[in-house]
């Protein structure tokens, strides 16, 4: 069993956003709540390996038509803001 790619090695694909029932934020949303500039600076992070906690996204949505990516990741709203609390400065 691969342990890695761009299938993430697991087993049957997640369920859309909308159908997971859980409160997922895209990559937009995503890069607000962890402090970066847009959508294109969180991804490049995140394919850069800076961000290992989020490698592996919770969830996905599917889009149809040719704007924009097909499979969008997406990831638990709660999960983003424990991360960005471990990685802002104590005060």
């Amino acid at each position: 069993m691969p342990s890695s790619g761009e299938h993430g090695g697991g087993r049957g694909v997640l369920p859309a956003a909308d159908q997971a029932g859980q409160d997922l934020a895209d990559a937009g949303e995503a890069a607000r709540i962890l402090g970066y500039k847009d959508a294109h600076s969180f991804l490049s992070a995140l394919g850069h390996g800076l961000l290992p906690e989020l490698e592996q996204p919770d969830g996905y949505e599917y889009r149809r038509g040719s704007a924009g990516r097909p499979r969008q990741q997406r990831w638990k709203r709660d999960r983003l803001q424990e991360l960005a609390a471990r990685r802002s400065p104590a005060p």
